[in-house]
């Protein structure tokens, strides 16, 4: 099965899931709740990590982190084996307890970091499992909104800076907030693009820009190694460029000329990798290619 590809970096900010094997529970009950919380608390103080939303569900999780340096893959490693060592051994069981490795996707902060937020604490009440957020023990909701103490490993000022700078004004401001929403079925999942970015198309571009400049692993889904295709205009500005002519003149031209470039015609004999793909397939002199 293909890896999810790993986009961190220092400052990145991730929304993070896990989900059962089978989709299968992966809480019996609020005692495994409280252990996962203890070993979630113990990840964020031991990575360095800025935690500013969680929520439990049956069979899975959603967590809302920033990295400071980029450790999030390990921070998870260790958090998931730790509880599912823990959740074996007082359930008497053995196996995995995760169908795979956990998903994230990158957010970008200055536009979908509070739409995250309200979004993860939400989801109990989208799963029908109650009728508002407050009525849920297992999120940070309640400790957001100024309504019980949070953890320490909780980061509600870091949450609550997006909204106010006077922490009480902040707090109502955050449930007024996350009270729009109430009764929205909308789907973040549907904004994400590649399934990885959660942002606008200028940031993706620069996101993927970063994700191109390392190397890459066929072991990765298609979607997530994806960079982007390139606007026509650019396509057309980079033959004219390599052509010695101008945009315009590409654009008039009608099955081209002899001696032009064309991806597929007798220039390149036919070599379908180099006329696909930005990168050469290693036939870079005119012709050299043989079918």
């Amino acid at each position: 099965m293909a890896r999810a590809l790993r986009t961190d970096f220092p400052g990145a900010v991730h929304h993070v899931t896990s989900r059962g094997n089978e989709r299968k529970a992966i809480f019996a009950d609020d005692r495994d709740r409280e252990m996962f919380l203890h070993y979630l608390g113990r990840a964020v103080v031991r990575f360095g990590w800025s935690l500013t939303a969680y929520v439990l569900m049956t069979n899975h999780f959603h967590l809302v982190v920033q990295t400071p340096e980029p450790n999030l893959s390990r921070g998870m490693q260790w958090l998931n084996t730790a509880y599912v060592v823990w959740f074996n051994r007082r359930h008497e069981r053995s196996g995995h307890l995760y169908g795979g490795r956990f998903k994230a996707f990158l957010i970008q902060k200055e536009c979908y970091f509070t739409t995250v937020l309200r979004y993860v604490v939400l989801n109990p009440v989208r799963a029908n499992m109650v009728a508002r957020p407050e009525n849920y023990r297992w999120s940070s909701y309640r400790a957001t909104a100024g309504l019980e103490a949070a953890p320490d490993w909780l980061d509600t000022t870091a949450a609550l800076a997006a909204f106010a700078p006077e922490p009480k004004i902040a707090e109502m401001f955050y449930r007024d907030f996350v009270e729009q929403k109430v009764a929205s079925k909308e789907r973040l999942w549907d904004k994400v693009a590649n399934g990885i970015y959660l942002g606008s198309e200028e940031w993706r571009r620069k996101m993927r820009n970063a994700v191109e400049s390392k190397p890459r692993s066929t072991d990765h889904p298609k979607a997530h190694r994806a960079v982007g295709r390139p606007k026509m205009h650019r396509v057309i500005a980079a033959v004219a460029n390599a052509a010695g002519d101008t945009p315009s003149a590409i654009r008039s031209r009608r099955g081209g000329q002899s001696g032009d470039w064309r991806p597929g015609s007798d220039g390149m004999k036919g070599c379908s990798p180099c006329a696909a793909s930005p990168r050469p397939c290693g036939c870079e002199a005119k012709g050299t290619y043989q079918e």
